[in-house]
């Protein structure tokens, strides 16, 4: 399909979200998107709504897509990896307790209790729900830890399309740059224009399992991916929870993009470019042998 054939495409969907779907109350709370693995969703109260959409293996409900109670649950586990979802879910809800939260799950817990495939188109898929369900649920944040494909900035068609859609809407798409010390690219989806793109920070003089100390200088975490196109490079060191409810201490560029969702809400203003340029002007210099970026403080 064409370029302009998957922007008319998605022009529809938010014709059809406009005339079909009823307005946010204007004292709806702000909702902020999870894209990623499913959560626990009994440790997060304000969960307002869940959806699934999977390639390979379903839904709890035996089928690719699931929307309502239910759809982005999760069985508690210890694999690191199902709890993904649940840790990038627990920093946002802490930086931003008032925001409503939507777990959009992408990957399914197997029957040996590990994730199942995904790719881009995976991510394609959730964008569309939000795109289509933007303004019925106040979405102004979408949050975005997953994705590879380093070096070309590959997405899956219509991928580009959505996020200039929801920007042009003043729905920030806020992703991770990825955690390949790639120092030439970032993982899709952050490498596009639209997406605020995160990379990681930390702190050179505190030892593991010690969360962020404000006042030592940061330096922009070695794991990190960065560019000059890099967006923002914030805290990374966080006590996150698990699906067992316990906290366990993480670093990573998905822990910074879970921080700045929460800080994009609490600060958002009228316009997408209002909130992005108040970011930029919050920000220090960090570095460190290799490249230098924006550094905003989030402690």
């Amino acid at each position: 399909m064409s370029s302009k054939k998957q922007i008319i495409k998605v022009l529809c969907l938010v014709l059809l979200t406009s005339t079909f779907i009823s307005p946010a109350h204007a004292d709806q709370a702000q909702a902020i998107v999870v894209i990623d693995t499913g959560v626990n969703t009994s440790l997060f109260p304000k969960i307002i709504t869940e959806y699934c959409t999977v390639e390979y293996t379903p839904c709890s409900n035996g089928k690719q897509t699931m929307e309502g109670p239910g759809a982005a649950n999760i069985p508690v586990s210890t694999v690191a990896t199902v709890n993904h979802g649940n840790e990038m879910m627990s920093i946002i809800s802490r930086m931003n307790p008032n925001a409503n939260l939507i777990p959009i799950q992408i990957t399914s817990v197997t029957k040996n209790g590990n994730l199942s495939l995904y790719s881009n188109a995976s991510v394609k898929m959730a964008l569309d729900w939000v795109v289509f369900n933007r303004v019925k649920y106040n979405i102004t944040v979408v949050n975005v830890s997953v994705g590879a494909i380093i070096g070309s900035c590959y997405v899956t068609p219509g991928i580009a399309e959505d996020v200039a859609l929801l920007k042009a809407n003043n729905v920030a798409v806020i992703a991770a740059a990825g955690n390949d010390s790639n120092r030439n690219a970032m993982h899709s989806v952050a490498c596009l224009p639209d997406v605020v793109s995160v990379g990681a920070t930390d702190n050179p003089a505190i030892k593991a399992g010690v969360a962020w100390d404000p006042n030592k200088s940061p330096y922009i975490a070695r794991y990190s991916n960065g560019t000059a196109k890099t967006s923002v490079y914030t805290n990374a060191r966080w006590f996150v929870q698990q699906t067992n409810g316990q906290m366990k201490f993480m670093v990573g560029t998905s822990n910074s993009t879970a921080a700045l969702s929460g800080w994009w809400s609490l600060n958002r203003k009228a316009t997408w470019e209002e909130t992005y340029n108040l970011l930029v002007s919050k920000t220090t210099t960090a570095k460190n042998e290799f490249i230098t970026g924006r550094y905003l403080l989030i402690p």
